[in-house]
């Protein structure tokens, strides 16, 4: 079976709107050990900051001036019942009262890609605060309920499937003082 392998630079350091944006690398390989040297390659000098995602066969890396966080999965692999707004358990665990309060239960559809922005979110967030293995989701607002407003000195933007080879969700969180 042959390996497949591609590096993609999803964004460039840009200036769009008076905000300048991190640098966003997203790649694939079949072979998860050369996935992870290639993604740590990546992490060079350029920039002060780094942060690293993996799903399955995939790697999303940002390079910052400041803090950052990254956080992306693969949609196809959430297969868990409980992985819904909509469940009780991921409600309780999960989310913030508010959070709670704007995605109200609805028994609608499938919500898996909500759930996981919701998630991608905070663990974005906590990537970029330093407390990944600290945190508690349900104490933590993620960037998916704010506003499109900056948050103090926190930017968030989220990426969708298009971004990426098969549905996926991944935020990214930097600090923009």
């Amino acid at each position: 079976m042959q390996s497949s392998a591609y590096d993609i630079m999803i964004s460039s350091h840009v200036v769009a709107s008076g905000c300048e944006q991190p640098i966003v690398y997203f790649i694939v390989d079949d072979d998860r050990s050369r996935l992870r040297a290639r993604a740590r390659e990546i992490c060079d000098d350029s920039w002060s900051h780094w942060s690293r995602s993996y799903s399955r066969n995939g790697a999303l890396i940002v390079g910052w001036h400041h803090r950052v966080g990254v956080d992306f999965e693969y949609l196809d692999q959430l297969r868990d019942p409980t992985w819904s707004v909509n469940h009780d358990i991921f409600r309780s665990s999960i989310m913030t009262a508010d959070e709670r309060e704007r995605w109200p239960v609805n028994s609608d559809g499938d919500d898996t890609a909500l759930a996981t922005s919701v998630w991608c979110s905070k663990e974005a967030l906590a990537k970029a605060l330093g407390t990944p293995l600290k945190m508690d989701p349900a104490r933590l607002s993620g960037p998916s309920s704010w506003s499109d407003a900056p948050h103090g000195v926190w930017r968030a933007t989220s990426l969708g499937g298009a971004t990426f080879d098969r549905d996926a969700v991944a935020w990214v969180v930097f600090e923009q003082p």
